[in-house]
């Protein structure tokens, strides 16, 4: 799995993750990510690693909701 994209509508590649509009947490590595193609607006969903970039905001908001993930 990679951080980039494709958008199965239009074709374009290398959508990125850390541009979600919604995702859920399946781990702490992983991440069910929604994204609009900036091409054609097509509402497109993969499971992808959490980006490092993304990481320190998933431990926060499993801190503040209680979820155990984010305990060390």
């Amino acid at each position: 799995m990679s951080k980039g994209v494709s958008c199965p509508a239009c074709g374009i590649e290398g959508l990125d993750v850390c541009r979600y509009e919604a995702m859920m947490v399946v781990r702490a590595d992983l991440a069910l990510f929604t994204l609009r193609c900036p091409r054609c607006g097509a509402v497109v969903s993969s499971m992808q690693r959490i980006p490092s970039e993304l990481r320190e905001e998933v431990r926060f908001a499993a801190l503040e909701v209680g979820a155990g993930m984010g305990r060390e």
